[in-house]
This record gives structure tokens, sequence and C-alpha cells, in this order.
């Protein structure tokens, strides 16, 4: 991985990407040279206070392969910021969970996923 936030970068385990999802990313993807196998989705934090050490954290999905190899500048979506990483952990877990029953770009994910 080569990312522009390398200190604060915590990625959750890999989930192989489903049919539906897999096709979506074909369809809309501008990066048709290579299919990922695996959805990567990771919490970043950047200091937006050093004095108190405050941080603002982003949901991040990236298309990958089955090694979590990907490319920090493919994303296929970035959340809004969250002010508590206790916040950005959950929409993460949601993104999971869609993510394995291969429902992360469904109608209704999708104004959040895309």
């Amino acid at each position: 991985m080569n990312g522009a936030n390398y200190r604060d970068f915590y990625q959750k385990a890999l989930i192989p990407i489903g049919l539906n999802d897999l096709y979506h990313y074909k369809e809309t993807s501008e990066h048709k040279h290579t299919i990922p196998t695996h959805w990567l989705i990771a919490l970043e934090g950047q200091l937006k206070d050093l004095e108190n050490e405050f941080y603002t954290w982003i949901v991040t999905i990236y298309p990958s392969d089955a090694n979590g190899s990907f490319s920090w500048n493919t994303s296929c979506y970035t959340s809004s910021i969250y002010n508590c990483i206790h916040q950005a952990y959950e929409h993460a877990n949601a993104l999971e969970h869609s993510g394995k029953n291969g429902k992360l770009f469904t109608t209704k994910n999708k104004e959040d996923v895309s």
C-alpha cells in the first residue's frame, strides 16, 4: 500500500466482492483494466489540533485484490467527516455488513456509497 495518510490508517478485514457489487463496480469504474476481488474498508484519521490531539475521521472503501493490495488514490467511496472515531467505526461496520451481503451498491446504500 502506498498511502497519503500513513500514520492514522486503520483497515478492517478484507471483504470478498459480491456479484451484484462487482457488476456495479464494472459499470461505474474508470479503472476497467483491473477487476478487484475484495473491498478494503479503512478508517483514516487526520490530526486537526496538535495541542489537544484532536482527530477527524473518514471511512474509505478501496477495491483490492485477495492479498490486500490496493492503490490509495483509487477509492470508490469516501464518507463525510466524523469528529468521533466511534461514529466512523459504526459507519464502517454498517458498510462492512452490506459488503459481506453483496449489497454495498444496492438502492438503499447507493446514496452513501458511490
